[in-house]
């Protein structure tokens, strides 16, 4: 009699734990949203990268593995005309250039620049998408260099 009574309940605590566990949450719910919010963003790395070094005159930025990284001291600044710009993270000074996206094919849509980690790309506009690559270019005193295609 103790052994059916112990079998019954092992089966009954089992099968609780199968149904709890077994349920989904539902989409929009706590656990679903902390679960988005933890996941950091990855750097985008370069199709292809269209300069074996970097121009002299940029200061703050480095090329690894296809990907274009701050470096120590620095920091992005986002700027209201779209580009982005370097500056030292003392006082904000010393910017050297800046950065902008465009499209490769002509009227395809339109590319933005994205900062994210300390890595800066590009990528396609959520309004207008651009139907190629997107191309990651910096001026340094009026001169405009291609770095990289997305």
């Amino acid at each position: 009699m103790k052994r059916i009574h112990f079998v019954a309940v092992v089966a009954l605590i089992l099968s609780a734990l199968i149904i709890a566990y077994g349920q989904l949450p539902r989409p929009g719910t706590q656990a679903d949203q902390t679960a988005t919010q933890s996941r950091p963003s990855q750097p985008v790395k370069a199709k292809k990268v269209l300069v074996k070094e970097l121009p002299k005159k940029l200061e703050g930025i480095a090329l690894v593995n296809g990907t274009f990284k701050l470096q120590p001291g620095y920091k992005f600044v986002p700027q209201p005309n779209g580009t982005v710009t370097v500056a030292l993270q003392a006082a904000g000074g010393g910017v050297s250039g800046s950065f902008d996206c465009f499209c490769d094919t002509e009227g395809g849509g339109s590319c933005s620049a994205t900062t994210v980690g300390g890595t800066i790309s590009c990528g396609k506009s959520k309004t207008t998408p651009c139907s190629g690559g997107c191309i990651l270019r910096t001026t340094i005193g009026g001169n405009k260099t291609r770095l990289a295609i997305y």
